[in-house]
């Protein structure tokens, strides 16, 4: 194995097979999920597309909307992005 591919299989990268697309139905929670490999010590950001607020960095909250909050197990690839109760307006796209 060359340096280079050791390089490249030890970066983080998402993994595909995660539900891209949530439907929640208002007033309810709706659940957004990222599955990252080989994130290391690293961690996932949370922005909202529309207006790009940070929402989370990790498990810390950046957004003064208390229905918004990051959630990660320790050890685990997956991350998410819990909004307690859905409205209409969140209705967007979240990276």
């Amino acid at each position: 194995m060359a340096f280079e591919d050791s390089v490249w299989e030890s970066l983080p990268y998402f993994d595909d097979t995660t539900v891209r697309e949530v439907t929640a139905a208002a007033g309810y929670p709706a659940m957004l999920k990222c599955r990252v490999r080989n994130i290391g010590d690293r961690a996932v950001s949370w922005i909202r597309r529309r207006d790009l607020h940070i929402l989370a960095i990790g498990i810390m909250t950046y957004t003064n909307d208390p229905r918004f909050q990051a959630e990660h197990t320790e050890g685990s690839d997956d991350w998410t992005l819990k909004i307690r109760t859905a409205y209409p307006g969140d209705s967007g796209v979240y990276e």
